[in-house]
């Protein structure tokens, strides 16, 4: 490999290559050398022997300029220099001064790359007080080598440590594979080849720390290697001493003899990789915990925000730990407020929830509490039904979490379905009642038309019979309302123009209006499908509403009755239908209950049950009925189902 060659690399290559990439590419050159940008001086990679001469690792290369190595060179002239050699002082990491040569060489393109080739001084390596010194930076590089981003990078940074600690010029170290199996993990410098793989055979041979020379016995692939290459040494040691699975690391150089201590650097660098690689192990472990955890994590917040019951985490002294939102809309506080306060503060009943708390945490295990009264922070209470679950790490108990569940809806609707019981019985009985007392209602008024007929006109009993006839006929009205409304409807539907429907409505009634000076007013949107209805219990309706609209404008000097029938603007499959008149209004405590039966404000005069008919009807059609009012005016909505196109072409219309 030669310079010329990263050179001759086409541009792009160059820029999409990883810098591991490029840096193995370096590493094959025999001399230290680095990559700098011509124009800035920034240095952009450096190979391994440039690592060894410096004690420079390649992350901190990266973040250095060609001043700070080479202090004396003139940087503005560092592309232009073209390929030319001169003596240079280079400052180590230690800011130690070493004499180089420095060649350098543009490797052009637009990338205005220039390498630089530094040769140290022989005489210098033989130094003592030089060697010292990279030992001093190897053992710092070797402290660093651990905080490396992963391992592969921890095990390189290692091996260039090596290099300045042994003075080898070849190092390479090996990981288990497989069974009785190594291979080459990483390797540094050129010239020799490690294999790849080393086979179970050689395990055996090289359990222990062996440092072997020409003319020692050859026990190995690795020692077979090593003599035909003709190297001085080859020095190994398991990363482990206790477990020789754990890995191996080789040094050897074809230059310089091994040393005396040459066993002990191997197993200090052999140790360092136990060291990052049980740190990456860690590591590792960590982040699988840490992952665990947070997926546990957002599991469980995932239900606790989730679960539409109440949530109370107490510690194992009834202190609470976290409310979760649903328990924060049920009580009124906020977790933040209660956090660390006893939980029968917050959980506050008429009967104490504390007892059941310690007991939950002698016995460990879940306990049903009941229905109990709880109180929210404004004071008011709702019922709830409790449950106590232990939570134990390791069979001790250090939390306990309360799930209590808001019975109000359910106490609401069972006492609703009471009612609604109670109305149908009632319903029921009352519907008997209003046939059995017509007969005997009948048979009064017959008798009461006898005797008036019987007595003379002038006669003083004429008068109280007309006055008992009167309320006989008032009876006979309310009997007839009670069993329409407690009478099954049996609606016959088809198809209706509703707006025609209503438009007979006020021709029928304009006459009345008329003497009352009451004007009306209709208002039908093109086009209105038809609506699916009872003509018959829609008159019904209509009828109730526009008698209550004109008693309720009698008072007044006249007053405008208006309807308005249009398609539902939010829902195409119904149509509404608005009543209005400008009467005095509702006050608003008697509106929420005039659809209720045998509610009325018309003393005598009325039953109570024309609203509450017209109600049940509008359902029977499966519409809906609502009433607005102000002073000045009542608004009844009405909605009704449109007709399906089927009823609208003739086939029999059907109610579900």
């Amino acid at each position: 490999m030669t310079l010329s060659g990263i050179g001759e690399l086409p541009l792009f290559k160059r820029r999409s290559s990883g810098a591991e990439e490029l840096e193995a590419l370096l590493d094959l050159l025999p001399h230290p050398t680095i990559i700098a940008d011509g124009r800035s001086g920034r240095v952009l990679f450096a190979n391994a022997q440039a690592t060894q001469l410096t004690a420079y690792t390649r992350r901190e290369f990266t973040e250095l300029e060609v001043s700070t190595l080479l202090p004396e060179f003139p940087i503005s002239q560092l592309e232009k220099n073209g390929n030319n050699q001169s003596d240079q002082k280079l400052v180590t990491r230690s800011s130690r001064t070493l004499q180089v040569k420095l060649k350098t060489e543009s490797l052009g393109g637009q990338d205005h790359w220039v390498a630089l080739t530094l040769q140290p001084s022989t005489n210098q390596h033989l130094n003592p007080e030089i060697v010292d010194q990279q030992r001093w930076e190897a053992t710092h590089m070797l402290s660093l080598a651990a905080q490396q981003e992963d391992l592969a990078s921890s095990h390189r940074q290692i091996l260039q440590a090596g290099r300045l600690l042994t003075g080898a010029a070849h190092l390479a170290l090996y990981l288990p594979s497989g069974i009785g199996k190594f291979s080459l993990e990483s390797v540094t410098g050129s010239g020799f080849e490690f294999p790849a793989e080393l086979p179970e055979t050689d395990l055996g041979h090289l359990r222990t720390p062996k440092v072997w020379q020409p003319g020692k016995p050859i026990e190995s692939t690795l020692h077979k290697l090593a003599n035909a290459n003709k190297l001085n040494y080859l020095a190994t040691t398991p990363l482990d001493i206790t477990n020789p699975n754990s890995g191996l690391l080789a040094v050897a150089d074809v230059d310089n003899q091994a040393s005396k201590e040459l066993v002990t650097l191997i197993q200090i660098l052999a140790a360092t990789a136990v060291t990052a690689g049980l740190k990456a192990q860690l590591a590792d472990a960590l982040r699988t915990v840490g992952s665990s955890l947070r997926e546990s994590e957002e599991v469980r917040a995932a239900l606790q925000d989730g679960v539409q019951d109440g949530l109370l985490f107490t510690d194992d002294l009834l202190r609470v730990l976290d409310l979760n939102p649903a328990a924060e809309a049920m009580l009124g506080y906020t977790s933040a407020e209660v956090r660390g306060r006893p939980a029968n503060d917050v959980l506050i009943s008429t009967q104490s929830l504390l007892p059941a708390l310690e007991q939950a945490l002698m016995d460990n295990k879940a306990t049903d509490v009941g229905k109990r009264k709880i109180h929210r922070r404004d004071g008011s209470e709702f019922l709830a039904s409790l449950r106590i679950i232990p939570i134990s790490v390791d069979g001790k108990i250090n939390k306990l979490a309360i799930l209590f569940t808001d019975l109000s809806e359910h106490e609401a609707f069972h006492l609703q379905n009471q009612q609604l019981q109670q109305r149908a019985a009632i319903g029921e009985i009352t519907a008997i009642f209003a046939h059995e007392v017509r007969n005997p209602i009948n048979s009064i008024s017959t008798g009461l038309q006898l005797m008036q007929l019987n007595l003379p006109e002038q006669d003083p009993l004429q008068e109280q019979i007309k006055k008992l006839q009167e309320d006989v006929d008032r009876l006979e009205h309310r009997m007839k309302s009670v069993d329409t409304f407690s009478r099954n409807l049996e609606p016959h539907p088809e198809p209706l123009d509703l707006g025609e429907f209503c438009r007979g409505q006020l021709d029928r009634w304009r006459p009345r209006m008329s003497r009352k000076h009451i004007k009306d007013h209709i208002q039908v949107a093109a086009p209105t499908p038809q609506i699916l209805g009872d003509r018959r219990a829609l008159d019904q309706v209509f009828t109730n509403l526009i008698t209550n609209a004109i008693q309720a404008m009698e008072d007044q000097e006249g007053g405008i009755l208006a309807i308005k029938v249009r398609p539902n603007p939010n829902d195409p499959a119904m149509v509404d239908v608005h009543i209005s008149d400008s009467g005095p209004g509702i006050p608003e405590d008697v509106r929420k209950r005039i659809f209720e039966p045998f509610f009325t404000t018309k003393g005598h005069e009325g039953t109570g049950l024309g609203l509450a008919i017209t109600r049940r009807i509008v359902m029977a059609h499966k519409g809906k009925i609502e009433c607005e009012s102000f002073p000045g005016g009542t608004l009844f909505k009405i909605q009704l189902p449109v007709a399906p196109a089927a009823t609208a072409e003739g086939n029999p219309a059907q109610w579900d």
